[in-house]
């Protein structure tokens, strides 16, 4: 039965929420003119407002204390909620809001707490971690693909179209998804000579200093961390003839942009958190300790540091004809 309306509780890193998105717009296509709302942390607000399918955005950790964002959600009056975390508290919240039907992935211990247990088993489709979304929304009632959804970004936001590369060496998860900073330098100074255009490197505010040290190093380069909000963010690297970055939000709001892109992934696994779409080009190495999924390497960061400079520039070479092709 399709609820009147439905609350999509967001996944809490940026990247997972662009994975998330086919599923919610399978949702919505599913709801009708029935409302569609997502809860969703501060930080990613400016994503979900950009979205076409959704009609109320929530943000739902300022404050941070339970207790007001259970009254939060509770004023907003949704009658069922699907919840894309598997963890327990956003159950409980959900629950303790007196939402009526509270959906999500079943796990202890939060099963107890949810109206409908659900798999989410993402089959043969790939990246897992979006099929695993998507799946979710299927067994509710609703169908749809891993196709990314358009953006509405408005051309006001939009910087001047001079041509340039966007560099995004940070990943919030931890070091050991950050390709060496040296080869960022190295790589800057070879697209700059072959190019002749400026490299804009972008990040949060705990990125600043990489990305300045990196913009010294490199004549023709400049700094832009902790210096734009999300929806600037996404509205420059649109622009962008090239995006090179590791296995983090960044990647994710390239490929959903259709940005073409050259991805470095080191603790990950493509397999499961790889782009969508088709405009990212993803390098990696195996190595026998990968992938290991952790925040810090205890070794010496081979599965990065095997990605050479030399390798990554003729990627991004091929991948600035396809930006060349699409911009003409």
């Amino acid at each position: 039965m399709i609820p009147s309306s439905l609350l999509v509780r967001s996944p809490n890193w940026l990247g997972d929420a662009v994975l998330s998105l086919p599923a919610v717009a399978s949702l919505k296509a599913w709801l009708g003119s029935r409302p569609l709302g997502v809860a969703a942390p501060q930080k990613l607000s400016a994503l979900w407002r950009l979205c076409p399918f959704v009609d109320r955005v929530i943000e739902i950790d300022r404050p941070k204390s339970l207790l007001r964002t259970v009254q939060h959600l509770r004023r907003s009056g949704f009658a069922a909620a699907l919840l894309l975390p598997n963890s327990l508290r956003s159950a409980l919240e959900a629950r303790l809001a007196g939402i009526p039907a509270v959906w999500g992935k079943a796990g202890r211990p939060r099963a107890a707490l949810l109206s409908r247990p659900l798999r989410g088993e993402p089959g043969d489709r790939f990246p897992r971690q979006a099929a695993a979304y998507l799946a979710l929304a299927e067994e509710l009632g609703a169908s749809g693909s891993l196709t990314l959804p358009e953006l509405r970004i408005p051309s006001a936001r939009r910087p001047p179209p001079e041509p340039f590369l966007a560099f995004c060496p940070g990943a919030e998860f931890g070091p050991a998804k950050r390709w060496p900073e040296e080869f960022y330098i190295e790589l800057a100074r070879r697209l700059i000579a072959a190019t002749g255009f400026p490299v804009r490197l972008y990040g949060a505010a705990g990125d600043r200093e990489v990305c300045g040290r990196i913009a010294s190093a490199v004549p023709g380069a400049e700094s832009l961390a902790g210096q734009t909000s999300l929806e600037e963010f996404i509205a420059s690297l649109a622009c962008a003839r090239l995006v090179v970055c590791n296995d983090s939000g960044a990647m994710h709001l390239a490929a959903l942009l259709r940005v073409p892109g050259v991805a470095l992934f080191g603790s990950t696994d493509p397999l499961r958190t790889g782009p969508l779409g088709s405009s990212i080009r993803v390098l990696s190495r195996p190595v026998a300790c990968g992938p290991c999924f952790r925040r810090r390497c205890p070794l010496d960061l081979a599965c990065l540091r095997r990605i050479e400079p030399e390798e990554v520039f003729g990627a991004c070479w091929e991948q600035l004809r396809l930006s060349t092709a699409l911009s003409s």
